[in-house]
């Protein structure tokens, strides 16, 4: 995609040349827009959703020292369940906080006070929730920070997303059920080609 034409691993082996001595502000700030709106996603699915967008910011202050010093190994594991451990840990550190003020009761952090390479049915539900914030992510990208029309994009919100019958869409938008399939595979792919962006 002309947006993000490195993948995570592109950008990730740019990013850490910074300790070198080169600096790359485009690779932060591709990593920063290809990352931000799943990380946020993730954080709300695990309760945070009024602090999704703290919780991203944080994650990425904290990513700038664990590229940088060279922590995070590629060929120890992939980097979204690096990332993912690494939101964990801000959400139960916020949680903990929070309970030891006296602001947070019933918070939920028993379920995500397990590390995942212990247990790998965690980490099983942790790529999960990854592969559905991800999801939502790159279909939110594709609808409003791409070339595609306003028109398109709300044709395949009320075809694909709401699920509207065909019929209704075609007359809604003035336009023949063949033309809506072929925004539904021309969107389609675009999402799946941002989804991509995210694998290692």
């Amino acid at each position: 995609m002309a947006d993000f034409p490195d993948t995570p691993a592109t950008l990730l082996a740019r990013i850490a040349a910074q300790a070198t001595g080169q600096s790359d502000e485009t690779a932060w700030f591709r990593l920063f827009e290809l990352y931000a709106p799943a990380i946020r996603k993730f954080a709300e699915e695990l309760g945070a959703r009024e602090e999704s967008e703290d919780v991203a910011q944080d994650i990425f202050a904290k990513l700038v020292n664990v590229l940088r010093g060279g922590v995070y190994r590629a060929d120890v594991g992939r980097f979204r369940c690096y990332l993912a451990t690494m939101i964990r840990r801000e959400l139960v550190s916020r949680w903990r906080k929070a309970q030891v003020r006296g602001g947070a009761d019933n918070i939920p952090i028993s379920d995500l006070d397990v590390e995942p390479s212990v247990e790998p049915e965690v980490a099983a539900i942790i790529d999960a929730k990854w592969r559905l914030a991800r999801h939502e992510a790159a279909v939110e990208h594709a609808l409003t920070k791409t070339a595609l029309s306003a028109r398109t994009s709300e044709i395949y919100r009320a075809y694909v997303l709401e699920e509207r019958p065909i019929g209704e869409v075609a007359a809604r938008f003035g336009v023949t059920k063949n033309y809506i399939g072929l925004v539904k595979m021309r969107v389609g792919r675009m999402i799946a080609a941002l989804e991509a962006e995210y694998e290692e």
